[in-house]
């Protein structure tokens, strides 16, 4: 029914942020939800989860519908105005900037930005809000190292998606133009792939339409695919590099190394210390 059980709220939800400078957030309006203006030193990463209605940022108005989601930078007054029809139920995620002092540039990016419902996208957004949520709800004495983890992750997604270009893309329906891109994005993230049923359910595609476009977007399984793109990746590193062999299958995200070194030869005919010491030669 929800992401956690929930209540009504009548006014926007105090913002107090603990020490490590994570907070999250569930705000769930009732009809007669009515938020003053207020300003903060931290930024905000607010998603959509029911409801629609109108943003009001500085000088700015944006309207919201579900599965969007708002960056509000620090520094700006903001508020929500619901549609009457529609209270909102939101997510947000505040994350103090003193926690991006490795760099001083990220602070500089975070300008306004609305981010209208992506399936891949979303699902990462509301699966890293998920995990934030448990992590308050059950703290433990590692609560503050992962809420930072997935607040940076979370900062992370939403600057990378503002960063690529949305290109136009054939396509006979979204999900084709999700796996597209997914696809597109592969070769620098293969290594983070678990199953092809959590990559699936991250991006939003049923498991069997999932296997059948990718197989006719690439002519490959995912498994394939993916196995392929590790396999180039480590003889890369094999020639570029003294790593030795452990690091690689490892950075390549086999578990064990019975497993790479199966891989390897199927795909490259040879073993890696065979490859290495003859990649020179070919060279």
């Amino acid at each position: 029914m929800s992401l956690l059980d929930y209540q009504l709220t009548d006014r926007a939800l105090p913002e107090d942020l603990p020490p490590w400078g994570v907070l999250v957030l569930e705000s769930h309006h009732s009809p007669t939800f009515a938020m003053d203006w207020r300003t903060h030193e931290f930024a905000k990463i607010v998603y959509v989860w029911k409801g629609r209605g109108e943003f009001h940022i500085g000088d700015e108005i944006h309207d919201f519908n579900a599965n969007d989601v708002l960056v509000i930078p620090p520094h700006t007054r903001n508020r929500i105005i619901d549609d009457t029809a529609a209270a909102a139920s939101l997510y947000v995620c505040c994350i103090a900037t003193q926690l991006l002092g490795f760099e001083p540039s990220l602070t500089e990016s975070l300008t306004i930005r609305l981010q209208h419902h992506r399936h891949g996208f979303t699902n990462r957004i509301t699966s890293l809000l998920r995990s934030l949520i448990h992590s308050q709800q059950k703290p433990t004495t590692t609560t503050s190292i992962s809420m930072v983890a997935d607040a940076l992750r979370l900062l992370q997604h939403v600057l990378e998606v503002e960063s690529k270009p949305q290109t136009t893309l054939q396509s006979d329906g979204n999900d084709r133009a999700v796996l597209q891109r997914y696809i597109a994005d592969l070769p620098e993230r293969f290594f983070e792939e678990l199953s092809i049923d959590s990559t699936s359910q991250q991006l939003g595609i049923p498991r069997r339409t999932f296997t059948q476009l990718f197989h006719e977007l690439t002519g490959e399984t995912w498994l394939s695919h993916t196995r392929r793109l590790a396999i180039e990746h480590a003889q890369r590193r094999l020639i570029q590099t003294d790593l030795p062999i452990t690091s690689i299958a490892f950075e390549c995200g086999f578990r064990d190394l019975s497993t790479f070194y199966r891989q390897f030869k199927k795909l490259a005919e040879m073993s890696p210390g065979e490859y290495r010491s003859m990649a020179p030669k070919a060279m």
